[in-house]
């Protein structure tokens, strides 16, 4: 087979350098400077509003309001010293008709089996809970195709077991035909996993796009841009299914693997494609190595630099086309150092 791009990007101190500034949310002291900046009368109203509203979700005093629905989809990065988990929320069912919209999105540790759920108490603030964060979002910081409006945002968590509440709420129209406000509470459970120890992988991301990015931004653009990671701007695909025009584009970062004297690691990445319910692989790509010879002079583990691997794979070319249906990848990772392999599934449609 051949592809249209294959890479391996060197960001110094990688997600350290790109991702700490602007998820809001890297340590507690930036969760609550978060909450606490200072909000117009009309945003607090509305903070107040959905921060009771979802009090009232979590002990099950009022149903969770569905105006319109929520799905969520996230990836698990490995950041300093947490989980950085940028995700999009798609918004579907109904459309927001004004703006801003407010959004509070609460994360509660998830109570062991047999034990009560964490409730809200009187007093509780932003930093009482693991991440809460509200967000004011404008018609323009939203994408919106048809009835479908997606929000990018992310939060950063230490290993463990959650429920995410996301709230949601437009702003009361002024204008009395109109009816009451949309809004919605969505509940998601998220398994955070550690990423400290053996070799791992970040989440494989599937992606619509990939372009240069600044390696710093700001804390509002980080923000609002939570895909761009290490000097790359990634546009997540919301689902795995991929028109036979398309090609399959995905990106990963490696963790923890061996260090050898000139710091650098010994990699051999391996991508076999399976069709669905087929034990054999049907095809493969060649092997991607990383080590010494193939990595710049500069890159160096012990700065802090870290592997990011890609490949965009036309599905659709003179050597190889496949045809629509469902698909596995299998990316199979050797640490020739530490005589570790690991192994990750990436399940895709051709339509």
């Amino acid at each position: 087979m051949t592809f249209r791009r294959a890479f391996a990007a060197v960001g110094a101190l990688a997600l350290v350098a790109s991702l700490t500034p602007g998820a809001y949310a890297q340590n507690k002291a930036q969760e609550q400077a978060q909450a606490q900046r200072k909000l117009s009368n009309d945003e607090r109203r509305e903070y107040t509003a959905l921060n009771d509203l979802v009090d009232a979700v979590m002990a099950g005093k009022q149903p969770a309001p569905a105006d319109v629905k929520l799905k969520f989809q996230h990836h698990f990065l490995k950041s300093s010293d947490n989980v950085y988990v940028p995700y999009i929320i798609e918004v579907t069912g109904g459309t927001f008709s004004s703006f801003p919209v407010a959004m509070y999105v609460r994360a509660v540790k998830t109570a062991p089996a047999g034990a009560a759920p964490a409730a809200a108490k009187a007093g509780d603030k932003p930093a009482d809970w693991p991440f809460a964060d509200v967000y004011f979002l404008a018609e323009t910081s939203v994408k919106t195709a048809g009835d479908v409006t997606e929000v990018a945002r992310a939060l950063a968590l230490t290993p463990g077991e959650y429920t995410l509440y996301i709230a949601m709420r437009e702003r009361q129209s002024k204008d009395k035909k109109q009816g009451p406000a949309k809004a919605v509470v969505h509940t998601q459970s998220l398994s955070v996993p550690d990423m400290n120890k053996a070799l791992t992988t970040s989440s494989v991301i599937l992606a619509k796009g990939l372009d240069p990015a600044p390696e710093q931004l700001t804390g509002q653009q980080q923000l609002e841009q939570p895909f761009t990671i290490s000097g790359y701007r990634v546009t997540p695909a919301f689902t795995p299914t991929i028109p036979q025009s398309g090609e399959l584009l995905f990106v990963f970062f490696v963790y923890n693997e061996g260090v050898s004297a000139s710091g650098k690691p010994d990699l051999d990445v391996e991508y076999n494609f399976y069709r669905a319910a087929e034990d054999k692989p049907f095809t493969k790509l060649a092997t991607q190595s990383f080590n010494a010879t193939t990595l710049p002079g500069q890159f160096d583990l012990n700065a802090g630099h870290q592997v990011f691997v890609g490949q965009g794979i036309p599905l659709k070319s003179p050597q190889m086309t496949f045809a629509p249906g469902d698909y596995r990848l299998e990316i199979k990772i050797t640490d020739k150092i530490s005589s570790q392999t690991i192994t990750r599934n990436v399940p895709f449609t051709v339509s």
